[in-house]
C-alpha cells in the first residue's frame, strides 16, 4: 500500500517533510489551484521534483460556489470549470481525484433526493469521465457524512452511482472517518475491492486526529477492521492521512531526535507524521 498525506500545496516544509519521514506521496486540494498562478503550478511541481515525491492525489474537487444539485446547477459552469481545472493542473499528473465537496453536491431543502441524485449522476458521466479519459486520472468518490453534506452519505449510495456510469475511472473512496460517522462497517471493505480506488483515515473519537498508537481501545480496534478489510479486499493502492495535528502526546514529541531541519513551527507536524505513517505501517 501506499501512504500519503493531505496538506497545502503552498506549504514546502511539509513536502520536504512528508518525503523525509517516508511517505510515498502527498495529497493535496484541487479547486485550491483554480486561482493559483502558471508559476505557482510549475514552482510546486518543481518542489515536488527536488524532493522525489509526487502529488499522486486531489482532493476538494469542486468549490462550494459551484452548485451541482437543484435548481441553482448551472452544467455550463460546471462543464466550463471541468476543462479549465484540468487543463491548467495536468503537468501535475494526479492519478487519483476525489469527488467529495460537500457543500457543491448538497441537496437543496425541498428538491427532490432522485433528481439530485441523477444530477450528480450527470456531473460524473459527463463531465468528469471525459477529463479522466483525456488526462488519465481516477474519479474516487467519496461517501461523505451527514454532518458535511445530505447527498451520497454511504458506500451503497456510492456504488449506486458508480454501477450507472459502468467505468473503471470511476471508483470508491473508502473514509474512515465518515464510513465510522455513519456508523458502516468498516471490515466490510473486504467485498469492494473491484472498485475501491483510494482511502483516508483519520481518528473519528478524537477531533479527526492523525491516527496514533496511544488513541483509545475503540478507535484501534477500528483501525483493525478497517485494514483487515482493506487486506482482504486486496488493496494495494493509496491510503491518505486527512486530519488534523494534535493527538499525539506531547511526551513523545518532546522525546523524538527530530532533524535541525525541521523548523520550531513544523516539529509537531514532523512528529505527529512521523509516528501516524509508523503506526499505520505496523497494521
Amino acid at each position: 500500500m501506499l501512504y500519503g498525506n493531505c496538506i497545502s500545496y503552498k506549504n514546502k516544509n511539509h513536502i520536504k517533510i512528508l518525503k523525509q519521514t517516508g511517505f510515498d506521496y502527498i495529497e493535496t486540494q484541487l479547486s485550491s489551484f483554480y486561482t493559483a498562478t502558471d508559476r505557482e503550478i510549475s514552482d510546486f511541481s518543481a518542489v515536488l521534483d527536488e524532493n522525489d515525491i509526487k502529488c499522486e492525489a486531489v482532493n476538494v474537487l469542486f468549490p462550494g460556489d459551484i452548485a451541482l444539485t437543484g435548481t441553482n446547477a448551472d452544467t455550463g459552469k460546471i462543464k466550463s470549470y471541468t476543462e479549465e481545472i484540468f487543463e491548467k493542473t495536468k503537468d501535475i499528473k494526479f492519478k487519483s481525484v476525489v469527488f467529495g465537496s460537500g457543500k457543491a453536491r448538497r441537496c437543496p431543502d425541498g428538491f427532490p433526493k432522485e433528481k439530485a441524485t441523477g444530477q450528480i449522476l450527470q456531473v460524473v458521466s459527463d463531465y468528469l469521465l471525459p477529463m479522466a479519459e483525456k488526462y488519465d486520472f481516477t474519479i474516487a468518490i467519496e461517501e461523505l457524512n451527514r454532518n458535511e453534506t445530505n447527498m451520497l452519505n454511504s458506500l451503497s449510495e456510492v456504488e449506486y452511482i458508480i454501477s450507472q456510469v459502468n467505468n473503471p475511472k470511476v471508483k470508491l473512496l473508502a473514509d474512515l472517518y465518515h464510513i465510522a460517522l455513519e456508523n458502516g462497517d468498516a471490515a466490510g471493505l473486504s467485498e469492494k475491492g473491484g472498485i475501491l480506488g483510494h482511502c483516508h483515515i483519520a481518528n473519528p473519537y478524537n477531533n479527526r486526529y492523525y491516527p496514533q498508537a496511544g488513541d483509545s481501545p475503540e478507535a484501534i480496534e477500528l483501525y483493525k477492521k478497517f485494514f483487515a478489510g482493506l487486506k482482504s479486499a486486496g488493496y494495494k493502492n493509496k491510503l491518505s492521512i486527512e486530519g488534523g495535528l494534535g493527538g499525539l502526546d506531547p511526551d513523545i514529541i518532546n522525546s523524538m531526535d527530530i532533524p535541525d531541519w525541521v523548523d520550531e513551527n513544523d516539529k509537531i507536524f514532523y512528529a505527529e507524521s512521523k509516528k501516524s505513517l509508523e503506526f499505520m505501517k505496523s497494521l
